[in-house]
């Protein structure tokens, strides 16, 4: 019989492991979503064990614990028929009632002829002592028309039905035999809950081994046949369904297959934990704000390629958004995402200010997909991982289809509108992902829908939560919250949607403080930006001096930036591609502004010119009338004269 899955690679377990996992399990509500129920016992055992390790050891157990009763069984039958072998004859006291009618019953002697031997019919019930496991057990046996139904009653695995009492044999219209008081027997142990397995490939899994199991015990019964040449036995079989991910270390090579996209719904204790480390405050949730905004479209006839920020909050999210956006718009998909350079890609289109109704929705979906599928596949950030391309992970594709609220609101968790509605779409591969964002394309478009928490929800779950905050620097263990107290989304959340890795900063690779090596215990390793990637980010705290941007924020194979400045993100653009880099060749050249929360109504060309004699002196804090958008330009382009071309610059 080939091999269960849980005995291949499985982990080592401690008799005192195996002790507390039962104890757990037999704790463990079964009416929880499966998924939900072994993911608590894996955190209830508390000895680092996944959710698929403790699912495996228990089914594992679960197995033995069938096979040792199939023996016990087995063992009952035969003492059974040795104790009726040697029985006397019963002595007839006279009675008519006790009588027992009898017929003749063929018997095979040593290989002679056949005799004839009489055997009661009916036989009451006898009581037989059976020692299990060094305890005497009483049990209540059969008659021997009964013995097969009985062996295949007791072989039935946990959660089956409780088999029915036989009927009572029928017989002729005799007196029937006055069987003797049953004695009461000790009380069996509760049996353990069911196990349920996680997909429906593992439940016909299951109940295939049950019927080999069967199998293999009737051949048992079986007289022997003349001996073959032995096969060698088959490997074991491959698990379908698609793989349970805890955390990002939960990953193996399996994860690199394709299994088809599977829905389940968002449960309490992720949704509390999203909380917890959004806002690090599980009790805690999206203001109207963030609850009611989607990814739209201004209808200002030259400013199609923009999209509309209603309030103050979310604009880490919605300018992120805008940067994809028009990086499709411009130059389509003759990159893929983290890949290429400038020398690939064409200018953008004429036309390109005005795009369809069509292309508009394109562009979303473009945009939405790729930062969730950004998520699933990134680097990791810190460690000796860093710079390493990351196993195949699914992504986490949120959606909230129904009006129907499916979590309960208490105490302990509110309503937002939208976390107690979502659904989770796991989807292994990218097209997938992209049309899984298709079909829901109108929950993320609606103006005061929910799409930038399903997008946020979306990127940390596909990052996984645990990754996400192996990512960010924390301070004598304090993990920073991705919201802050005005309703911002911070560096690491803006971060996470640009690159799919949450780190802290913005320079390049890590930087380790301490010693060279890191192998001090008083090092210290900061996460950066690990890749050159299809959009940058420029702030005006480098203008101030309070960080650094590095050349993969600074030089992205498309020219569009996000731009962090006074609080507040927007983004830089251009239609060429070339001036992703600094060429001091070129004197002049034109780069756009777009700002989705400023109400724009006309387009923003600011004219970048090496030539001009009107550039301030000094530094940011000496030149508080130099608008902070033109100090922000400076960081990149240097010292360059910047024209508004009529536009009233912003302060």
């Amino acid at each position: 019989m080939p091999a269960s899955p849980s005995a291949v690679s499985a982990p080592e377990w401690t008799k005192a492991e195996i002790s507390a996992l039962k104890r757990v399990v037999r704790d463990t509500d079964p009416n929880m979503d499966k998924q939900e129920r072994w993911r608590t016992v894996a955190q209830k055992l508390a000895t680092g064990k996944t959710k698929r390790e403790c699912f495996n050891k228990y089914r594992e157990l679960k197995e033995v614990r069938n096979k040792e009763k199939a023996e016990i069984t087995e063992r009952k039958a035969k003492e059974l028929a040795d104790a009726q072998a040697f029985e006397p004859e019963p002595e007839d006291k006279g009675g008519e009632a006790d009588k027992v009618e009898t017929v003749p019953v063929p018997e095979v002697a040593g290989g002679g002829e056949e005799e004839e031997k009489e055997e009661p019919v009916e036989k009451a019930a006898e009581v037989v002592k059976v020692d299990v496991g060094g305890a005497v057990e009483q049990s209540t046996e059969k008659p021997d028309s009964e013995k097969e139904e009985v062996k295949e009653e007791e072989v039935k695995v946990d959660g089956d039905p409780e088999p029915q009492a036989d009927p009572e044999p029928k017989s002729e219209p005799e007196p029937e035999p006055q069987a003797d008081p049953e004695p009461k027997s000790e009380p069996e142990p509760e049996p353990e809950p069911e196990l349920e397995p996680e997909t429906e490939q593992e439940k016909e899994q299951e109940k295939e081994q049950e019927k080999e199991q069967k199998q293999e015990q009737d051949t048992a019964t079986e007289e022997p046949k003349e001996k073959e040449i032995e096969k060698p036995a088959p490997p074991p079989p491959e698990e379908e369904g698609p793989p349970v991910v805890d955390s990002a270390d939960d990953v193996d090579d399996s994860f690199d297959k394709d299994y088809p996209p599977s829905t389940d719904k968002l449960t309490l204790d992720t949704a509390k934990a999203l909380r917890k480390l959004i806002f690090r405050d599980e009790k805690a949730m999206f203001n109207p704000a963030w609850a009611k905004q989607g990814f739209f479209y201004t209808k200002e006839e030259d400013l199609q390629y923009g999209l509309i920020q209603l309030e103050g909050g979310p604009c880490g999210v919605v300018a992120a958004v805008q940067a994809y956006v028009l990086r499709h718009m411009l130059f389509g998909e003759a990159t893929e995402l983290l890949s290429g350079d400038a020398a690939t890609i064409s200018d953008a289109k004429e036309d390109w200010k005005t795009p369809g109704k069509k292309e508009q929705k394109q562009a979303v979906c473009y945009a939405v997909a790729k930062m969730i599928w950004g998520s699933s596949v990134s680097k990791v950030g810190t460690g000796d991982k860093f710079g390493k391309i990351a196993k195949n992970r699914p992504a986490m594709v949120c959606i909230a289809p129904d009006d129907k609220a499916h979590l309960t609101k208490s105490k302990d968790f509110k309503h937002d509108g939208v976390t107690e509605k979502t659904q989770i779409v796991t989807c292994f591969n990218y097209e997938d992902c992209y049309q899984t964002v298709k079909d829901n394309l109108s929950t993320f478009m609606k103006k005061d829908g929910a799409g930038v928490i399903l997008l946020c929800y979306s990127c940390i779950l596909s990052r996984t939560i645990d990754q996400v905050v192996k990512d960010m620097d924390s301070a004598e263990g304090i993990v920073p919250r991705m919201i802050g107290n005005h309703g911002y989304a911070n560096q690491e959340f803006v971060n996470l949607l640009m690159t799919g890795a949450a780190v802290s900063n913005t320079f390049d690779g890590q930087k380790i403080l301490g010693d060279e090596t890191g192998a001090s215990d008083d090092a210290m390793t900061f996460g950066g930006i690990a890749q050159q990637g299809d959009i940058g980010f420029l702030t005006l705290f480098e203008a101030f001096g309070n960080l650094e941007c590095g050349k993969h924020f600074k030089v992205p194979v498309c020219p569009v930036w996000v731009v962090c400045s006074e609080s507040h993100y927007s983004t830089l653009f251009s239609p060429i591609a070339k001036h992703t880099v600094v060429d001091e060749t070129v004197k002049k050249m034109d780069i756009y502004y777009y700002d989705p929360l400023g109400e724009q109504d006309e387009e923003i060309k600011l004219t970048l010119d090496r030539d001009s004699e009107d550039v301030p002196e000094g530094g940011g804090e000496e030149t508080d009338l130099t608008p902070p958008i033109d100090k922000v330009v400076r960081t990149k382009w240097g010292r360059v004269g910047i024209d508004w071309n009529g536009a009233e610059p912003i302060l």
